[in-house]
């Protein structure tokens, strides 16, 4: 079994998620990530922008309704991401795999439907929304025409989505432009003209392809991680991982057991003589750094600041990341021309650090077109 340490491993991943390592383009980006996280759109932006020295604000928009090289839709763990158009089919046949919620009395309670009405509502959309783009309200009263089930109504306008998840799981439902300030959903398979379905991967290949990226880019990892971050429960990711063995091999990080892929470690040999160094990074809000694997925050935030960087209701803080580990967290104002970003440190900064914080804050001034400082707390 391969043994490394956690400054290896942390050191890798911000070269693979495009930390250290710039990336191409745009969609490049997404690919890389799997999925640009925007559940908050404007975060999304910034995660796009800090690892893409090309991006100008306002390319994710061209992106997704102009060129349509990137296509918005609920992903892993039922949040919205941004995907490469091309993926798309490929993720589709990964999702396969966890399409439908669990549905007990609990969920019924709480939506206010049964799993029949959820598929009846899946179906439907399937056959109304290829090569029409519709609001809710008019999505609604195309499923209310046919469902009749008291709570519908109710359930299709939540914010959450619950209704329209499983049919974007399956290929079924995207997000189209907005119109009058309404969100509004379309197809994929009407939406994406240059999208080819008929090459689409069998579920086990793509759930292959999509764990092995999982390693390459988050890991090492452990089952648990991966569960966490796909969004299924540890036992069904355990099954998962003894279904796609093949395409794994195990390491220990630190006297951790995980999981990685040969191409990792073997690019782990070629850096191994790296110094542990690797800069002072503003990274934005639900940073995918941030976000997974969750198994990793032990060793990337420190003891007793969690809930300042992962808080309620879900929200990923902007962090200051130093050398892999996150510092501080921060904010920022755009006001009157001017760029303030306000630091909140964990602990006393050195002068090295804050030196390096500025450089780092001149990207978010090119992307904001105006002078950035920095206010430590």
């Amino acid at each position: 079994m391969e043994k490394l340490t956690w400054n290896q491993v942390l050191a890798r991943r911000l070269r693979r998620l495009h930390v250290t390592d710039p990336s191409a383009g745009l969609v490049d980006t997404a690919g890389r990530l799997v999925g640009l996280h925007a559940q908050v759109a404007s975060s999304a932006e910034l995660i796009a922008a800090v690892r893409t020295p090309g991006y100008a604000l306002g390319d994710t928009a061209t992106a997704l309704w102009t060129d349509r090289t990137l296509v918005k839709t609920w992903g892993m763990r039922g949040t919205l991401h941004l995907f490469p158009s091309h993926e798309l089919p490929l993720l589709v046949a990964a999702w396969a795999q966890r399409q439908w919620p669990n549905v007990n009395a609990a969920w019924e309670r709480y939506h206010g439907v049964n799993l029949a009405v959820l598929q009846q509502v899946t179906e439907i959309i399937g056959q109304v929304l290829p090569g029409r783009v519709l609001t809710r309200e008019e999505l609604l009263a195309e499923i209310a025409r046919e469902v009749r089930a008291p709570g519908i109504a109710d359930a299709v306008r939540s914010g959450w989505g619950q209704m329209f998840k499983p049919a974007a799981a399956g290929g079924l439902l995207c997000s189209g432009p907005e119109r009058d300030r309404n969100v509004t959903f379309t197809s994929p398979r009407t939406w994406l003209p240059d999208v080819s379905w008929d090459d689409q991967p069998d579920q086990h290949t793509a759930l292959s392809t999509l764990i092995e990226r999982f390693l390459d880019v988050y890991g090492p990892a452990t089952h648990v991680d991966f569960s966490r971050w796909w969004g299924i429960d540890a036992a069904k990711a355990r099954r998962v991982f003894k279904e796609h063995a093949d395409v794994m091999v195990e390491a220990e990080v630190d006297g951790v057991a995980c999981w990685s892929t040969p191409a990792a470690l073997a690019d782990l040999h070629e850096h191994e003589g790296d110094g542990a160094s690797t800069g002072v990074h503003l990274l934005p809000g639900f940073d995918p750094y941030v976000i997974a694997p969750i198994g990793h925050r032990a060793h990337t935030v420190p003891d007793g600041f969690i809930d300042r960087v992962s808080r309620a209701a879900g929200w990923i803080s902007p962090v200051v990341l130093v050398d892999g580990v996150v510092r501080g967290v921060w904010s920022h104002e755009l006001k009157n021309g001017a760029l303030t970003i306000t630091v909140e440190s964990f602990a006393q900064v050195s002068a090295a650090t804050k030196k390096a914080a500025t450089a780092a804050a001149r990207r978010y001034g090119e992307l904001f077109d105006a002078e950035p400082r920095l206010a430590w707390g």
